[in-house]
């Protein structure tokens, strides 16, 4: 069984906490709602020794969008996985905005 630890020093927008695992790309998470993100993970990295898991791709599209009442950025507040594209997810933030992004793992992407 693996097991991950996410920080919870920062929680500003934990109440739009989304969780999400992609339908094509089994072994890949998306987490939204801890702070003005989307961090996509892929679980084969965790392990059972209870170090905190690195995202393979954070999505920070949001935080440059029309600032909130407080005068902070947006806070992201869901998104889901594109149902045919594997590496695309859609994301919405407190100030309306819509967000379709594709990412790449890093590891894996081959330079053109």
């Amino acid at each position: 069984m693996a097991q991950c630890c996410a920080p919870t020093s920062n929680l500003r927008g934990a109440d739009f906490l989304s969780i999400s695992l992609a339908p094509v790309l089994g072994n890949n998470l998306a987490v939204s709602g801890f702070d003005r993100t989307v961090q996509v993970y892929n679980t084969q990295d965790w392990d059972s020794s209870g170090q905190e898991a690195k995202p393979v791709f954070i999505h920070k599209g949001h935080i440059f969008g029309t600032p909130g009442k407080d005068g902070g950025s947006p806070v992201v507040t869901t998104h889901t996985w594109h149902p045919w594209k594997p590496q695309t997810l859609l994301s919405a933030a407190s100030d309306g905005s819509l967000h379709v992004w594709d990412w790449s793992d890093p590891r894996t992407s081959k330079s053109v």
